[in-house]
């Protein structure tokens, strides 16, 4: 019973689909929202900002057209920094030295594991999923009658990023509820 719970679960998540219109609005936020952080040009390796998409083999396709949103929204790149961007599927080695890890939707595990790894390159996380942020993703997109930013700013401040006040004042704040019985 547990076992087809389980699959039951994983075929939910991996069925979910990915709207081409909610990745535009990421490809525009994704980089700003790093350049928002006050030391992000200390943070830029030789004046370039390197995106790790992160994508189950079922989404190589929306990962690729991110990309080249992306690229194609900032062709000149954005504050004298190049924006490159790497597509990195979920089964490889996730350790790449990336500025931005965007999350698309994964298992639990796989999520907590790029996760792990966004923190230890000192990254920002960006999730396409408002629920990743339970886990400790450190922004999504909510989207209402108006299209905001949505921060965990324990997971923010957790990984030393100190965004100024205008992202904090056009942004919606995560909080994490805690169930109980």
């Amino acid at each position: 019973m547990k076992s087809l719970f389980l699959l039951l679960l994983s075929l939910t998540l991996f069925a979910q689909t990915i709207n081409e219109s909610l990745l535009q609005i990421h490809a525009a936020l994704v980089p700003k929202i790093f350049l928002m952080d006050y030391n992000a040009q200390e943070k830029c390796n030789n004046n370039s900002i390197l995106i790790a998409l992160l994508y189950n083999e079922e989404q190589a396709k929306y990962a690729a057209s991110l990309k080249d949103q992306i690229l194609h929204r900032y062709s000149e790149g954005i504050r004298n920094c190049t924006i490159k961007v790497e597509l990195v599927p979920y089964s490889s080695d996730l350790n790449i030295n990336a500025h931005i890890y965007y999350l698309f939707p994964a298992t639990q595990a796989k999520i907590k594991k790029a996760l792990i790894y966004a923190s230890l390159n000192h990254a920002l996380s960006f999730s396409y999923l408002q629920e990743d942020l339970a886990l400790g993703a450190m922004i999504s997109v909510k989207i209402g009658a108006k299209v905001k930013p949505l921060l965990n700013l324990e997971a923010i401040k957790s990984n030393n990023f100190t965004f100024r006040p205008v992202l904090l004042e056009i942004s919606e704040i995560f909080v994490h509820e805690v169930k109980t019985r």
